[in-house]
């Protein structure tokens, strides 16, 4: 009963954020500088005042603030996120089209940071304070530290253009053609329709922006990873383990690796959530069809509704993730569901 009081409190938390979120995106697209006309009608239209009165009735843009804000919100409560004035379509068909996209390459990239962020967390801990933990803990202060857009620049120069070693933007190659959809992951669809090559060229696109996307959250994993083996190792049923004989690694891999990686879950559910909430950029630089492109391209037509579409999508998706990672941390550790 105390579980479920515990959860029930954290939707209610997270319907009232997602509230507190839609009103504070639509005050801020409303801030930001431009005419939806100017951007998307050209300067024939412009020129002439009844064009542009029909565009504005048509999109509502000709209302007081006020009247748009009721408007907006009562369609938020039948789903309804509007129209996109750049494409003519629903924000939320626009929606369902760009999110499998993003969604693959975030999985990509929690996957890679997490196996390589808690094996260098354990390497460092295992040989600490030698020359090869000094290295892993440079390796991951730089994937926390490095600017996104100039790490994907250097690996797209370097490990495209120069080595060759992968193939650049895009989702497949253009030997291929997108697979049926079923599920939008192009990997999983193409095994589906039994394509082995397209499956794996399509992995083999997902590489490049995963690493770039997967350096910051694998940062932290590292040093969190590190630092709790560290702590647990202190601990007095640790001593008393490596009292009685047990080698170093032996005790890190059987008996602390379990209690030290409960925070780790944390980080990596933060990390998934700052995964969708930050591909503007590499989605750009890398071209590739999900939603933070579809973002750039709004905003850059100030295209009002799909950036507050965008802009919802994402804090709804990291309120879910962390309401997630509370819910079972509170399992895991009875002592959170009474804060």
């Amino acid at each position: 009963m105390e579980r479920l009081k515990f959860a029930g409190r954290r939707l209610l938390y997270m319907i009232v954020m997602l509230f507190g979120v839609a009103t504070m995106v639509f005050i801020l697209t409303k801030l930001i500088p431009g005419d939806p006309a100017v951007a998307n009608l050209g300067q024939r239209a412009m020129s002439n005042p009844e064009v542009v009165a029909a565009y504005r009735a048509k999109y509502g843009l000709d209302k007081p603030l006020i009247i748009q804000y009721f408007m907006y919100m009562g369609n938020l409560l039948h789903l309804d996120l509007g129209t996109s004035i750049r494409t003519n379509n629903e924000v939320l068909f626009e929606l369902k089209r760009c999110f499998p996209a993003t969604i693959e390459l975030a999985l990509m990239s929690i996957i890679l940071a997490t196996i390589f962020g808690i094996l260098f967390g354990i390497i460092s801990a295992v040989r600490r304070n030698s020359i090869l933990d000094q290295g892993l803990r440079v390796i991951s202060v730089t994937g926390v530290s490095i600017p996104s857009f100039w790490f994907a620049l250097l690996v797209l120069y370097f490990l495209y253009y120069k080595l060759q070693l992968f193939p650049g933007p895009g989702r497949l190659s253009n030997t291929f053609s997108a697979p049926e959809t079923v599920t939008g992951l192009y990997v999983l669809d193409s095994l589906l329709e039994g394509n082995t090559a397209k499956a794996m060229d399509a992995l083999s696109h997902l590489i490049l922006p995963s690493i770039v996307l997967a350096a910051f959250t694998m940062g932290l994993i590292t040093r969190t990873t590190r630092s709790n083996i560290l702590d647990v190792m202190s601990t007095d049923y640790i001593r008393t383990a490596k009292a009685k004989g047990l080698s170093e690694t032996g005790l890190i891999l059987k008996h602390a690796l379990g209690n030290a990686l409960i925070p780790v879950l944390t980080v990596i559910g933060l990390g998934l959530g700052n995964l969708l909430g930050g591909m503007v950029l590499v989605e750009t630089i890398f071209n590739w069809p999900g939603v933070g492109q579809f973002a750039y391209e709004s905003v850059t037509a100030a295209d009002y509704p799909s950036i507050i579409g965008v802009a919802l999508l994402i804090a709804l998706n990291y309120m879910v993730i962390n309401t997630v990672v509370d819910i079972l941390y509170g399992i895991i550790d009875p002592r959170v569901r009474c804060s």
